[in-house]
Parts: structure tokens; sequence; C-alpha cells
């Protein structure tokens, strides 16, 4: 049987194979890149047309709150935790009246002018998605657009980072930004199932307005407990928005394997065990970590679109009671993992100095009396030792 032929993509080195090895995985002999076998002589794919693309249709998905639909992408433990996060911001934004009518316009200018600072940066340096600039980009981005009900659709920048694999959303303005690092790109690819998702996730902030949010918000956000928690929700949410707006769930599980693994070993990674961690790992630590931090942890995230993805409602996985009693006493909302460590280190730094000059008191006293004791015993010793004392 004739052998068949294709061209390596990273390097430009022609390779011979079986006719077997079509469409597989392989590792190219001259570049060692990890690369799938096209042959020749496939025909191209289809081109995106210019215009704006009907909106895919999802998977049906049977679980709890039924099939995918733009009424139902918000989770419900978001809007539980919003209540009682405004409630609180309402509290704590009349006891701090006095403070922002003093110093709230020079703060609000500060950070005015920092965010302007981040969109110059972004105009200046990182790359504007137009049809003439990575045009494909652009049309996966106008049809996910479509897809959510975006009306007026936010400027779309790709910057380089430095090999970081991340995006986020923002506003300025006026205007929406979504910003998608290079790495992230180069991961995913411009019209895959996976920038779908992305695209779609950091949609879902500017549709659900987080970011306005962000600010508004601010005294519950940094709450202990209550502000990470809302974080989470808000996160688990545009998860769903990108499973929405992708026409593919292993598109999604695949872009939290790339984050977690990166750009290749991520795509060796087995989705199912990767989703296992969740509940396997439930420890002391890794309940502190998730109670502190403002995402859920990527194998979470795995595990509920794996859940998404076949139909079932996802579990609620129990933490350390511990954890609770530490997480209270760190820093709540985006400011969480390290940061929190860090801070909570620093409050039981100030709890134990506050409690040495008592532990040092008791000490002391303890001090005292095994001396006393130890005088008695000695006294008792030397009186046994007197010369015609009766024995015992």
């Amino acid at each position: 049987m004739s052998q068949i032929k294709f061209t390596c993509p990273e390097c430009g080195g022609r390779i011979s194979a079986e006719p077997e090895a079509a469409h597989s995985d392989v590792t190219c002999p001259h570049c060692s890149k990890h690369i799938r076998m096209v042959p020749l002589d496939t025909p191209p794919p289809l081109s995106v047309p210019a215009e704006p693309v009907a909106p895919f249709s999802v998977p049906e998905v049977k679980d709890a709150d039924g099939p995918l639909t733009l009424e139902n992408l918000t989770t419900p433990k978001e809007s539980t935790y919003l209540k009682i996060v405004i409630i609180v911001s309402i509290l704590g934004w009349l006891l701090a009246a006095i403070f922002v009518i003093f110093y709230g316009p020079f703060i609000a200018l500060f950070v005015w002018l920092g965010h302007g600072l981040l969109i110059g940066y972004l105009k200046s340096e990182g790359v504007r998605v137009t049809e003439e600039q990575l045009p494909k980009l652009h049309r996966t981005f106008e049809s996910v657009c479509v897809q959510l009900d975006v009306a007026q659709m936010p400027a779309l920048y790709v910057i380089q980072q430095g090999g970081l694999l991340n995006a986020f959303a923002t506003r300025f303005l006026q205007r929406n930004f979504v910003v998608v690092f290079s790495d992230m790109l180069e991961a995913c690819g411009e019209d895959s199932a996976r920038m779908r998702f992305i695209l779609g996730h950091e949609l879902g902030h500017i549709k659900r307005g987080h970011i306005l949010k962000l600010l508004l918000l601010l005294p519950g956000r940094i709450l202990p407990l209550l502000g990470p928690a809302y974080s989470r929700a808000c996160e688990a949410t545009c998860d769903r928005h990108g499973a929405f707006a992708c026409n593919d769930f292993n598109g999604g599980i695949q872009a939290m394997m790339n984050l977690s693994g990166g750009k290749v070993a991520g795509n060796l990674m087995n989705a199912e065990a990767f989703a296992k961690q969740h509940q396997a790992a439930r420890g002391f630590f890794v309940s502190w970590h998730e109670l502190t931090s403002g995402y859920p942890t990527l194998c979470q995230r795995v595990y509920n679109l794996v859940s998404l993805r076949d139909g079932v409602t996802p579990r609620s996985s129990a933490r350390h009671p511990l954890a609770y009693l530490f997480a209270l006493l760190s820093p709540g909302g985006r400011t969480g993992g390290s940061s929190s460590v860090l801070v909570t280190i620093a409050v039981f730094a100030v709890l134990l100095a506050l409690a040495m000059p008592a532990f040092s008191r008791a000490k002391s006293n303890a001090n005292k009396v095994h001396q006393a004791n130890q005088q008695r015993l000695e006294e008792l010793q030397r009186s046994f030792e007197t010369p015609g004392s009766p024995p015992k």
C-alpha cells in the first residue's frame, strides 16, 4: 500500500507514513513538535464567511436547570450572594460616607488615571482585532457576540505577556474591552471551540455587569468568606456563558486544561482524571485555598463542565471545618490566594504578640510554683537524712 505524505506545519518538513496514521497525533522527526498528520490531498476546511455567523445550536443538557439558554446562564449562587453583597455594601458605604466624601474623589481620580494608562497600553502596544487584522479571530468573536445577544461588540485586543495563558474583560469611558493573551491564542487557535469558550466567558462578565459591580460592591466583596464566594459564583456563571457560546463542551474543558497544564501538556491531559482531583483533594489547605480564592479551582471548573456535558448535577464537596476559621481572617474577593496567606500570617502574628504577655506571666507563675515545690522536696529530703530520725 502506498504511503501518504504531508508537511509539518511547524518546520515545513516533509513526512511520509502509512495510511492508517492519517489524522493522528505524532511527533515530527525534524523539529520534535507534537503535530496532527493531515495528508496533502485532504481538502482544506471551509472558510468562515465574512458576514455575521448565525448562532450555533447548543447541545441539549438535561441537568437540574434544564438545557442552557440565555435566561439560565446565571448560577443561583451568584444571585443569592449578590443580594447579600448588596446589603453589606450599602451598610459599608454608609459607614464610610465621611471618608468617601473627603477622600473618595482623590481615590477615584487615581483609579481612573491608572485604568486610563491600561487602556493606553492596550491601544498602543496591543493588537486590535478587526476585519483586516486577524480576520478569522474577528469573525469568531463576532459570532460569539451574536450567540450571547451582545448588541455592541466590545473592542478585542491581543497582547503578549511573556507566556501567560489568560484573558480578561474591562471597561473604560463606557466602552467595553476584551483582551486575550497571545499565548492563549496560540494554545486555542483563532476559530476553535476553546477560543469561543474563552471569548464567551469574558463576554459573560460584560453581560452580567461584573466590571461595574466590582467597584459598587467593594465593601461586600472584601468581606472574608462572602466576597470570595460571590466572586467564585460569578466565574461559574461566566463558564456557563462560555459553554453556551461553544458548540462543543469539550472545547471549554480543553481550554481549562490548557490553563492548568499549559499549551502542550494541557492537550495530553485526561479530563475525567483531572475532574476527579476536585473530589479527591479535600484537606485543610485545599479548603483554605478554595475559601479565600476569588476563582473556582481549575479542577473544579473542569468537573462542573464535565458534569454539564454529561447531563448530571455537580455534587458539592465538603470542606475542612477548620478552614472556615482561617478563611475568616483572610481578605475576600480577588485579593485571595497568596496575598490572603500573607495577611492571615500577619493576623496570627498580631494575635500571638497580644497573647505573649499573658503567656509570659503564666510561665513565670509556673516557674515559681515549681521552685516552691522543689524547695519543699529538698526540705523533706533533709529531714529524712537527719540522724536519729525514724525511717519510713
